[in-house]
């Protein structure tokens, strides 16, 4: 009687789609690590490349180009800030809560000035990527629910909407973060950084507070 064959079990190959996706992360991390130990000067297809252990030309299998790269570590950066946003505590009075957020921006600039330079620093050639644009958006609806917040409370001005003022908000605080990110402040006004955070601040305060009842707010001429 003939021996029946049975047939030889096969031992399954690793996914190409698992191995696909572990190169895609690798080739992140490489561009952070070059991002936050040498600058953006430092990030390049070339050296990508050589941390992962593979060729230039791999990197556009999983990302459009370098700006794809870049534009993936923003949103980590935005994740993080929208972290210190929702640190700072709901239950302290809203106006109050609103300028600890803008304290929360600083600080989050000062702890992490790679992440802020590559997201509010650096000039992209490529178009943002829709995902880019709705994260950043994100993170600002945190600072304009907290205005709306104080709006109800009676202790934000009412003549401008939530939105705008949550922007007047972020470049007003972008100015003088950018400047310490930067190393400006340290060679301009060496020791008065504090300082001139707390002005900031108060002229923040002054700007969304409501107007009296008994004047009107003086416009700005053109």
């Amino acid at each position: 009687m003939a021996a029946v064959l049975r047939p030889v079990r096969r031992i399954p190959a690793p996914k190409p789609r698992r191995r696909s996706e572990g190169l895609k992360a690798a080739i992140l991390d490489a561009a952070r690590r070059l991002c936050f130990s040498e600058g953006m000067e430092g990030i390049s297809a070339r050296k990508i490349a050589k941390q992962v252990g593979c060729s230039a030309t791999a990197i556009y299998l999983h990302y459009r180009n370098l700006d794809d790269v870049l534009h993936q570590l923003r949103m980590e950066g935005h994740s993080l800030l929208a972290e210190y946003f929702r640190a700072v505590d709901e239950g302290v009075p809203p106006l109050e809560r609103l300028l600890e957020i803008g304290r929360a921006y600083h600080r989050f600039g000062k702890d992490h000035p790679h992440y802020y330079e590559l997201m509010f620093l650096h000039r992209f050639t490529d178009a943002l990527r829709r995902e880019v644009v709705q994260q950043e958006i994100f993170t600002l609806l945190i600072v304009r629910d907290a205005v709306k917040s104080g709006i109800d409370a009676g202790v934000v001005r009412r003549d401008l909407d939530p939105f705008t003022i949550a922007h007047g908000l972020w470049s007003t605080m972008h100015g003088i973060t950018s400047l310490a990110v930067t190393g400006l402040l340290v060679r301009t006004a060496p020791g008065k950084e504090d300082a001139l955070l707390d002005g900031v601040l108060e002229s923040m305060a002054r700007w969304v507070a409501p107007e009296p009842a008994t004047s009107s707010r003086r416009r700005v001429r053109r």
